[in-house]
């Protein structure tokens, strides 16, 4: 079977997400007592989820880990390479194609768009998925963490969960009102790579 080629499009729109990460990533809060910031840098990965095909979501999110594991300060703080990837934070990038892959399955699969009825029922679907996908990047942080550093599991999600899920609360709830909303608009305006007219003129 023959593999489809990225179009320059799709190229140019993973680079802008990337970016957009690197950006988020940036916006971060350290904590006296834990190796682990408060960060947005999951909200780029939920844009970039919420508005892009899973192919070029995911792509997204691996090039920005490349990127960062060459030296590129990509990462919270302006860090970048290899050690900052596989330090105690490092589990909680380490998932990110995987929460990406997560949400944009969900919600912009070429099934799921197909089946897309309302507004409503994408909001929910938003919301379950993006809250599976945190679910994801809270085990495998911690369990990252906690390896890292030698300390229990649970002592883990006393340093780097438990403290951090009232702002990611916050969070989700702008990416699934505000971010979800837009992807309606944005892919109506011709602006995104995914599209229910073409799928329906293409037969899927």
């Amino acid at each position: 079977m023959k593999k489809e080629k990225l179009s320059v499009r799709e190229l140019c729109l993973i680079a802008i997400f990337v970016a957009l990460t690197a950006v988020c990533a940036q916006i971060a809060i350290h904590l006296p007592f834990s190796p682990v910031p408060i960060s947005f840098g999951m909200v780029g990965v939920y844009t970039a989820a919420i508005l892009l095909s899973p192919k070029c979501a995911i792509i997204s999110q691996v090039c920005y880990l490349l990127l960062g594991a060459a030296g590129v300060p990509v990462f919270g703080g302006f860090r970048g390479g290899i050690w900052a990837l596989f330090g105690p934070t490092g589990g909680y990038w380490l998932v990110y194609p995987i929460m990406a892959a997560i949400v944009s399955f969900t919600l912009n699969s070429k099934r799921a768009l197909l089946v897309e009825r309302s507004q409503r029922r994408v909001l929910v679907k938003g919301a379950i998925s993006i809250c599976v996908a945190h679910l994801v990047l809270y085990l495998g942080g911690t369990i990252w963490l906690s390896a890292t550093t030698g300390n229990t599991f649970i002592a883990g999600l006393s340093l780097a969960v438990f403290p951090y899920i009232p702002l990611d609360i916050v969070k989700i709830v702008f990416c699934v009102f505000v971010i979800v909303p837009l992807r309606k608009r944005i892919m109506n305006m011709g602006l995104l790579n995914i599209s229910i007219r073409a799928l329906k003129r293409e037969g899927i």
